[in-house]
C-alpha cells in the first residue's frame, strides 16, 4: 500500500498535470529543446542508485510477485495481505524505487523526489505521453505540499509546474489541483483496508504510518 499511496502522489503531481501541459499545445522541438536545455529532467538530488530501491521493499517487508519494472504508474497492480506498517524513507530510496518501477514502462522515466521539511515535495521526470494520444515529450517539473486529510485521504497543494523552462500559468495550476485531489480521493476510497495513521514529510524524509498490503501482483 506504501507503494500505492507513492504512485497516487505521484499521479496528482504528474498525471494529470501533463495532461494540462499537453492540452495547452506546448510541444517538444528537439533541436531547440536542447538549445534552451530542456532536453532533460532537472537533477534535484544527484545520482541514483538504481539498486537501492531493494532496501525500501527489505524495509516494508514488501513482497514483489513479478519483476520491478512491472509495477509502473499505470501497470496493472493488485494489493494484497494489508498489514501494519511504520517506515521513514528518503528523497533517494524513493526515486531509486521509482525508477526502477518506471524506468522501462509507463510514461514517466527518470523520476526524482526530493523531500523537504513542513511536507514540501518536488519532483522532476521525463515524460512521453505520445501512445496515450497526446503529442508531448519532455522534461517536467512540480513543486507543492502533500498531506494527510483523513483516515484514508491524502491532498495535495501544487505551487508550481514548469514544462521544461515554461511555467504553467497558476490559474490552470487551480484548476488541476482541484480536479486532481478529486481524482485522488475516488482512487483511495477503492483502497477499503487503507489507514492513514500518519503521512509526513520533514527532515528530508517520508514518515508513514498505517495499514498497508504486504504483497503485490502485477497483472
Amino acid at each position: 500500500m506504501f507503494k500505492k499511496i507513492i504512485i497516487a502522489i505521484l499521479l496528482i503531481l504528474t498525471g494529470g498535470i501533463l495532461m494540462l501541459v499537453a492540452a495547452s499545445g506546448m510541444i517538444k522541438v528537439p533541436l531547440l529543446a536542447s538549445l534552451l536545455g530542456t532536453d532533460s529532467p532537472k537533477n534535484l538530488i544527484g545520482d541514483v542508485d538504481p539498486n537501492l530501491y531493494k532496501e525500501v521493499l527489505v524495509k516494508g517487508n514488501i513482497t514483489l510477485t513479478d519483476e520491478i519494472n512491472k509495477y509502473c504508474l499505470t501497470c496493472n497492480v493488485t494489493y494484497e495481505n494489508f498489514s501494519p506498517l511504520d517506515i521513514t524513507l528518503s528523497s533517494s530510496e524513493l526515486s531509486s524505487l521509482l525508477q526502477a518501477s518506471n524506468n522501462d514502462f509507463g510514461p514517466l522515466k527518470e523520476i526524482q523526489i526530493k523531500l523537504s521539511d513542513n511536507d514540501q515535495v518536488e519532483m522532476s521526470a521525463y515524460a512521453n505521453l505520445e501512445k496515450y494520444g497526446y503529442n508531448f515529450s519532455g522534461p517536467i517539473y512540480a513543486s507543492g505540499s502533500i498531506f494527510k486529510s483523513g483516515s484514508a485521504r491524502i491532498n495535495v497543494e501544487i505551487k508550481r509546474i514548469e514544462f521544461g523552462i515554461l511555467s504553467v500559468p497558476e490559474k490552470y495550476i487551480k484548476k488541476g489541483e482541484d480536479a486532481l485531489n478529486l481524482l485522488l480521493s475516488q482512487q483511495l476510497s477503492k483502497m477499503t483496508d487503507l489507514k492513514i495513521d500518519s503521512l509526513e514529510i520533514s527532515n528530508n524524509s517520508l514518515y508513514f504510518q498505517g495499514i498497508y498490503p504486504k504483497s503485490a501482483t502485477a497483472k
